[in-house]
């Protein structure tokens, strides 16, 4: 009797993580058109929202960013980021690996880049790791960019080193501008600064570290 149900258990537990596993998404390489996030994902390497498109991320979603590939989500100028939980369905960015062995660095965060501005020559500068242009010049500069809403948002165990010396952050805002709604979010065991801003003109509030 014990050997039947300990068969059926691991059938059960087999059944589980099959289907944990099948709700899982890949996401890799660009996006470039509006997209709307319902299950969960797994980042494969960098994963860039570019230019146009704004990415959608509904409550109690969970994403995992791939600790083999780098994954990472960076944020174009010109795109938006819609990470909109609740606070008994936050969005959860996180690592891969199983729970109890995850540590810092296991993904590479949040970075979102926006048209405000920037107390360096020219207005501009390139992101950490090549994650993109941010910053303004000219006309181009707009204080009050929109880079979209993180609300109810936690991202765990990020910080990975894309080159020497060169940690990401939980979540960079560089050059983001006022329009962008940030609050009531989390930045949990990063290996770098867990929030860092790069100029622009972003308002957050309500913020654990």
């Amino acid at each position: 009797m014990k050997k039947i149900l300990c068969t059926a258990v691991i059938i059960m537990m087999g059944c589980m993580l099959a289907g944990q596993a099948a709700a899982q998404t890949v996401v890799e390489g660009e996006i470039t058109t509006n997209t709307t996030w319902s299950n969960d994902i797994l980042l494969r390497g960098p994963v860039f929202v570019r230019a146009g498109a704004t990415l959608t991320i509904n409550p109690g979603v969970t994403i995992y960013g791939e600790k083999s590939t780098l994954g990472t989500l960076i944020i174009d100028r010109s795109a938006k980021l819609d990470a909109i939980g609740t606070e008994d369905a936050p969005v959860v960015y996180t690592s891969d690996q199983p729970e109890g062995s995850r540590n810092r660095a296991d993904n590479g965060g949040l970075i979102i880049n926006g048209y405000s501005t920037l107390n360096v020559p020219g207005g501009t500068k390139e992101g950490e790791g090549d994650t993109g242009v941010f910053g303004c010049s000219g006309a181009d500069c707009n204080e009050n960019d929109n880079s979209g809403t993180l609300r109810y948002f936690r991202v765990e165990y990020g910080g990975i080193q894309f080159s020497p010396d060169n940690e990401l952050n939980g979540i960079a805002f560089q050059g983001v501008g006022a329009a962008t709604v940030c609050d009531h979010v989390q930045v949990h065991f990063n290996q770098d600064d867990a929030f860092e801003w790069f100029g622009g003109t972003a308002a957050c509030k309500y913020l654990v570290g």
